[in-house]
C-alpha cells in the first residue's frame, strides 16, 4: 500500500488535500484558499507552480510566504480580492465558522466566469437519520487512520450549526448547480462552477 502523501500530518482533512488539488484545474492562474490556517493546503496546491492565496482571520496562525504561496490576513465574508479574479477557490472546513450566506456571496463576486469552487466541510448529525453515514464513517476512520501520525493543527475550532442535510440545502440554495457528496470519516466535499 503506498503511504498517504499526509501520512506525517494526518486528519480528516489533510487526507482529503489529494482530492482537492486534483479538483483544481491545471491552467488556474490564481487560486484561493480561505482560511488556510498555518497554509498546508496552499502550500501543497503551490507545489506545481500555480500562484495560491491563503486567507485567514488569524494573523498569528500565518506562515510565511513560500514560493508561489502568499499569506494575507482577511475573512471569508470580505475577500482581499478583486472581482472575477480567482480562478478556483478552496474553503476546507471553514463555512461553519462564517456568516455563510455572505462567504458564498464573496465566492460568487470573486470568482471567474468557469471559475471553481471546492468546499470540504461537516455537519450536525440528525440522530437515526444519519446513523447509516455515522457508522460507516467510524469504519472509515479506523481503516484510512492506520499507519498514519495524528495531527491537530493550532487553528480555531468549532462545532456545526446546520445539520448535513441543512447545509446541502444552504450550499444549493446559495450556488445552484453544484455537486454535494458525503465523503467518509464525516466530511462532505461541495464544488460549484461559476456560470459563464
Amino acid at each position: 500500500m503506498n503511504p498517504h502523501p499526509f501520512a506525517t500530518r494526518w486528519n480528516h482533512n489533510s487526507h482529503y488535500y489529494p482530492l482537492i488539488a486534483a479538483a483544481v484545474p491545471a491552467d488556474a492562474r490564481q487560486v484561493v484558499d480561505v482560511g488556510c490556517g498555518e497554509g498546508t493546503l496552499a502550500r501543497h496546491l503551490a507545489g506545481t507552480g500555480t500562484p495560491v492565496l491563503g486567507i485567514d482571520p488569524d494573523e498569528g496562525a500565518l506562515p510565511a510566504d513560500e514560493g508561489s504561496a502568499r499569506f494575507v490576513h482577511g475573512t471569508a465574508e470580505q475577500l482581499p480580492c478583486d472581482d472575477a479574479s480567482v480562478d478556483a477557490l478552496t474553503m476546507v472546513m471553514v463555512l461553519h465558522h462564517t456568516e455563510p450566506a455572505r462567504a458564498l456571496a464573496e465566492v460568487r463576486r470573486v470568482l471567474r466566469p468557469g471559475g471553481l469552487l471546492i468546499v470540504l466541510g461537516y455537519g450536525r448529525a440528525e440522530g437515526l437519520r444519519d446513523l447509516p453515514l455515522e457508522v460507516r464513517d467510524v469504519v472509515a476512520h479506523r481503516w484510512y487512520s492506520r499507519g498514519t501520525n495524528r495531527w491537530e493543527p493550532p487553528v480555531a475550532l468549532a462545532d456545526p450549526d446546520l445539520t448535513w442535510s441543512q447545509t446541502r440545502r444552504l450550499l444549493h440554495a446559495e450556488l445552484p448547480g453544484g455537486t454535494y457528496r458525503r465523503l467518509p470519516m464525516w466530511r462532505y466535499l461541495y464544488t460549484w462552477e461559476a456560470p459563464v
